[in-house]
C-alpha cells in the first residue's frame, strides 16, 4: 500500500499537467502509437483529441499578476474552499492563452473544450491532419480525447443468498419517513448523522451524469438546485429536451435521487438538505456515451462556483474507437480525468467516482478510480458482502483500491421513467451514498478540504485495520468519521435539527389566518443567533417567503379561503452567516364554513366545485354541476400534466359529485403528492387542486 502526501501530490501534477506528461517521455512524434495507426490507417474519419499547449502565453515576470487577478475573480465559496485547502492559485488556474486557441480555429480544426487545468483544448480534426497539429511551435503533445463505448450500467442485482437480513428500523417513524431507503442509510450510519440535524445544508454538491430530470417528486419538497449546464448539447437545462433520447435522464435522476432526495416514505438521500449543481456531461443518442472532456470541463465549472463535494457514477478504460486504456495507465497520474480529478482535490474539493463494474477480477477499476486523490467507491450487499461486480485494485503501482464501500445491491434509487422509485445495483448507486457522506462531514467540518474527508471515511471503515483490493477501507461510519481527528482535531459544528410544530400536517384549518408555530433552532456556536423565515407555496403558485424575525411563529397574513393549500417550511437564518432547515415540511388547507347567502339560485350551466375532504389520504369527492343528462368527464392530472384517471358521470341539474378513490386508470394507487382535476372539453373553467396525503 502506498499513499502519497500532498506535497508529493502536487509535485507529480506539475510534471503531469505542467512541465511534460506523468509518463516516461513525450512520444516522437508528439502523439501515442493509437493516433499513429489512426494517421496511417484511416486518414479521412473524424476524431477527437487533447491539444496540450507548451505555455500560456505569459511573458517573464507576468505571471505574479496574472495569478492575482485570478485570484481576484473567485467567488467567496471558491475562495473558502481554497482558503481551507491552503490552495493558492497556481499555474493549473491560467487561462489558456487565446492566441493559441484562436490559432487552432484558423487552420480549421473545430474546437470543443478548452481547459484551463490541463492547459489543453480538445478538438475534432480528420485523422490525417493530427500530424500537422503536433507540429505547431505551440502545441506540447496530442493525445485522443477517450470516449466511452457504453454507460457504466448497474448489472443484474445479486443472487438473494447475498442480501442476508435487511436491517430494520428501531421504530415505526423511521420506517414512515425512509421507507425501502433505510437500510442503505443506516449502513453509513447516515440514519444517526441525520438525528443529530446534519442534512448537508449549506454544502454545495456537484452531480456528473446523464440528464436530471429536477421535476421528478423527489426534488420537489426540498431540494436547493443552484445552477445547472448541459456539457452535451451545451446550453443550461439538464432534462431531456429537442433530440434527447427519452432514456438520458434516467441514470443522472437515479444517482442525485440516491443522494439528495427527499421523499418521505419512499426515499431519503443522505444530503438531501445540500445545494445542487447539475452537469450533464453523458451523451445516451448515439453509441458514443461519454467523454472526457465533458468530465473535466464540468469538474472546473463547479471550481469556478465554489463546489464542495462531486459525485460522478462514470468510468472509463474501453471505448469505441480502440484507443483503450492499458492497466499500465492505472498509475493514478496518466490518464485525463484522473489529473483533472487530483487537480480537483488539490484545490479543496471531495471528488467521489465509481471503481466501475468489471469486478471480480484483480485490478479491475477503472479510470478515474485510480487517482491518487479520489475516494474510489465499491459496491457490497446490505450485510456488507462485496458485490460480484464491484471494480477492484490494486492499481498498475500497487495502490489499494477501493478506497470505501457502500450499498449498490438493490437499492433505491429516483426512476425517472415512471416519477416513482425502484431498487438498482451497481457502483453507480454506493458512489452517490458516498458523496452524500461527504457532504454531511462538510456540513459538519467547513474547514475540512477533499483529502481530509476521504481520510475520515477510510479511518472509519469496518476494514480499515486490514484495507484490501476489494473493499478497501470497508463501510465507512458515519458518526466515528465526523469525529475523526486528522492532522488539527477539530469538534464538529453541531447543527441539532428544528421542527414544526402546528398547524398539524394534512390539518384543515378553521381560522382563516392560522398561526404557524415551529420549535427553537439551536445555535450553532456561540453568538449565532437565529432570524427565521417561512418558505410557503399556495395553491400551487411559485414559493414566496414571509420574514418572522427571532419569533418562532407566524399569524397567516390575510385570510384563507375555504380549499386553500398551503405547504410550508421554515430556515433559521444565523447572524454567522449559516443557513440550518426546518427538517420536515407540512401542508394544511383552509376549511373554514362560508356562510352563502339565500337568493335566486343562478341559471343551471356547467360548474366545477371543491374537493371534500382536500388534502386526502384517501377518497374524495369532487363536486360538479351540469344540465341534467348531459355527459360529464373529470380529468385527473398529475403536476407533470400525465393524465391519471378520467371519471365520467351523467349530470342531474343540481349538485352532484364524482367520487376518486385515489388510483390510477391501471388501478395503482396514486402516490402522495398534488394533482390537478378539471372538466374535459371546458376550458373556460378553471382546473382545481387535490393533494393526495401519504
Amino acid at each position: 500500500m502506498r499513499m502519497r502526501c500532498p506535497a508529493l501530490l502536487l509535485a507529480l501534477l506539475l510534471v503531469g499537467v505542467v512541465s511534460g506528461p506523468a509518463v516516461a517521455a513525450t512520444p516522437d512524434p508528439a502523439y501515442g502509437p493509437w493516433l499513429s495507426h489512426a494517421v496511417s490507417a484511416r486518414p479521412t474519419d473524424e476524431i477527437r483529441v487533447w491539444v496540450h499547449f507548451t505555455d500560456k502565453g505569459l511573458a517573464a515576470g507576468e505571471r505574479p499578476g496574472a495569478l492575482a487577478r485570478v485570484a481576484a475573480s473567485w467567488n467567496e465559496a471558491t475562495r473558502q474552499r481554497r482558503a481551507a485547502a491552503g490552495a493558492e492559485p497556481s499555474f493549473t488556474d491560467l487561462p489558456v492563452h487565446e492566441a493559441y486557441v484562436a490559432a487552432l480555429r484558423d487552420r480549421g480544426f473545430a474546437v470543443r473544450r478548452v481547459s484551463r487545468w490541463l492547459n489543453a483544448a480538445s478538438v475534432t480534426v480528420p485523422a490525417s491532419r493530427v500530424p500537422e497539429l503536433a507540429a505547431l511551435p505551440f502545441v506540447r503533445f496530442v493525445q485522443p480525447v477517450r470516449v466511452k463505448l457504453a454507460r457504466n450500467v448497474p448489472p443484474a442485482p445479486e443472487p438473494e443468498n447475498l442480501l442476508g437480513a435487511a436491517a430494520v428500523p428501531d421504530s415505526a417513524a423511521l420506517a414512515a419517513f425512509y421507507g425501502s431507503s433505510f437500510a442503505q442509510n443506516d449502513q453509513l450510519g447516515v440514519v444517526d448523522l441525520h438525528q443529530a440535524g446534519y442534512t448537508g445544508a449549506g454544502v454545495k454538491v456537484l452531480m456528473l451524469d446523464t440528464g436530471f430530470k429536477w421535476s421528478h417528486p423527489a426534488f420537489q419538497t426540498c431540494t436547493d438546485l443552484v445552477a445547472q449546464y448541459d456539457f452535451v448539447n451545451d446550453d443550461g437545462n439538464v432534462e431531456n429536451e429537442g433530440s434527447d433520447a427519452i432514456t438520458s435522464h434516467n441514470h443522472g435522476t437515479g444517482t442525485w435521487g440516491t443522494l439528495g432526495g427527499y421523499a418521505p416514505g419512499n426515499l431519503i438521500g443522505p444530503a438531501f438538505g445540500a445545494s445542487f449543481y447539475l452537469a450533464k456531461t453523458e451523451d445516451v443518442t448515439q453509441e458514443v456515451h461519454a467523454e472526457e472532456d465533458d468530465y473535466v470541463a464540468a469538474l472546473e465549472w463547479g471550481d469556478t462556483l465554489g463546489v464542495d463535494v462531486a459525485s460522478a457514477s462514470l468510468a472509463y478504460l474501453t471505448f469505441d474507437d480502440g484507443g483503450d486504456y492499458t492497466f499500465a495507465d492505472l498509475d493514478g497520474d496518466t490518464a485525463v480525468i484522473t489529473v483533472a480529478v487530483d487537480l480537483a482535490v488539490q484545490k479543496g474539493m471531495a471528488v467521489a467516482n465509481g471503481t466501475g463494474n468489471s469486478g471480480p477480477g484483480v485490478s479491475s477499476l477503472w479510470t478515474p478510480s485510480d487517482a491518487d486523490s479520489v475516494i474510489g467507491v465499491g459496491a457490497v450487499s446490505s450485510t456488507g458482502v462485496v458485490a460480484n461486480f464491484s471494480g477492484r485494485g490494486p492499481t498498475f503501482d500497487g495502490r489499494t483500491k477501493p478506497e470505501v464501500v457502500a450499498r449498490g445491491v438493490l437499492t433505491t434509487w429516483a426512476r425517472a421513467s415512471t416519477d416513482g422509485y425502484s431498487q438498482a445495483s451497481g457502483t453507480s448507486l454506493s458512489t452517490p451514498l458516498i458523496g452524500g457522506l461527504c457532504a454531511l462531514l462538510k456540513e459538519a467540518h467547513p474547514t475540512w478540504d477533499g483529502a481530509t474527508i476521504r481520510e475520515a471515511l477510510m479511518m472509519s471503515g469496518d476494514n480499515a485495520l486490514t484495507p484490501d483490493n476489494d473493499v478497501g477501507w470497508g463501510v465507512p461510519n458515519g458518526p466515528s468519521a465526523i469525529v475523526h481527528g486528522g492532522a488539527i482535531p477539530e469538534p464538529p459544528r453541531r447543527t441539532l435539527p428544528f421542527t414544526l410544530a402546528e398547524p398539524a400536517d394534512g390539518e384543515l384549518v378553521t381560522d382563516p389566518s392560522p398561526t404557524l408555530r415551529w420549535c427553537t433552532s439551536e445555535a450553532l456556536q456561540p453568538g449565532d443567533a437565529a432570524q427565521y423565515r417561512v418558505l410557503y407555496v399556495l395553491n400551487g403558485a411559485p414559493e414566496d417567503t414571509i420574514v418572522a424575525g427571532p419569533d418562532t411563529s407566524l399569524v397567516w397574513p390575510g385570510a384563507l379561503a375555504p380549499g386553500d393549500t398551503v405547504t410550508w417550511r421554515v430556515e433559521a437564518i444565523g447572524n454567522l452567516g449559516y443557513v440550518r432547515k426546518s427538517l420536515d415540511e407540512r401542508l394544511f388547507a383552509g376549511g373554514a364554513i362560508v356562510d352563502v347567502p339565500v337568493g335566486p339560485r343562478p341559471p343551471i350551466g356547467l360548474a366545477l366545485g371543491p374537493a371534500f375532504p382536500n388534502p386526502t389520504g384517501g377518497a374524495t369527492r369532487l363536486s360538479f354541476r351540469a344540465p341534467e343528462g348531459d355527459r360529464v368527464r373529470v380529468q385527473l392530472l398529475a403536476v407533470t400534466g400525465r393524465t391519471v384517471r378520467i371519471l365520467e358521470a351523467v349530470g342531474t341539474g343540481g349538485d352532484d359529485a364524482l367520487v376518486w378513490d385515489g388510483r390510477d386508470d391501471a388501478g395503482r394507487l396514486a402516490p402522495p403528492g398534488v394533482y390537478f382535476y378539471r372538466l374535459e372539453n371546458a376550458p373556460g373553467i378553471p382546473a382545481r387542486k387535490l393533494v393526495r396525503l401519504p
